[in-house]
């Protein structure tokens, strides 16, 4: 007996250990951001300059970003994000980073490349074993707007 509940709770040790590591670390979303690489939740806020109002949910950002594509078609876009802080909870469930970054773009209907630096607050939370965007607020620095 005392054979059997050993074997049992070295099997099931593993499982408890892997089920406590939190999703969200300070790694994980810096080489997320860094990578290109995440994943957003299926109710996440975002709101930028380009837009009047915040949207919510994937249906209404890629609304939002359709009729932006079709108002002001760009080409060549490149967005670069530098987190300045990170910081996650204790339980690793949630997070928030923020930082700065660039975006650049040339402009379809007059060719002029466009280029501005940003700054922005991601929030995170652990869902699903991941951790994902749940917001984002991202905002052009006006006074560098540049277009070429």
């Amino acid at each position: 007996m005392k054979r059997i509940c050993a074997l049992v709770f070295l099997l099931a040790a593993p499982i408890a250990v892997r089920a406590q590591a939190p999703a969200c670390s300070e790694h994980a979303i810096r080489d997320a951001v860094q990578n290109g690489m995440f994943k957003y939740t299926d109710d996440s806020f975002f709101w930028s300059g380009a837009y009047d109002k915040p949207m919510i949910g994937k249906a209404k950002q890629e609304e939002g970003r359709k009729t932006a594509e079709a108002e002001e078609p760009r080409k060549n876009e490149v967005v670069t994000d530098h987190p300045q802080r990170v910081v996650v909870s204790k339980s690793g469930d949630m997070a928030y980073e923020y930082g700065g970054g660039e975006m650049s773009y040339d402009e379809q209907k007059t060719g002029k490349r466009v280029s501005f630096q940003v700054g922005y607050l991601r929030v995170w939370v652990s869902t699903d074993g991941r951790c994902k965007v749940a917001a984002t607020v991202f905002k052009p620095i006006e006074s560098t707007i540049k277009q070429n």
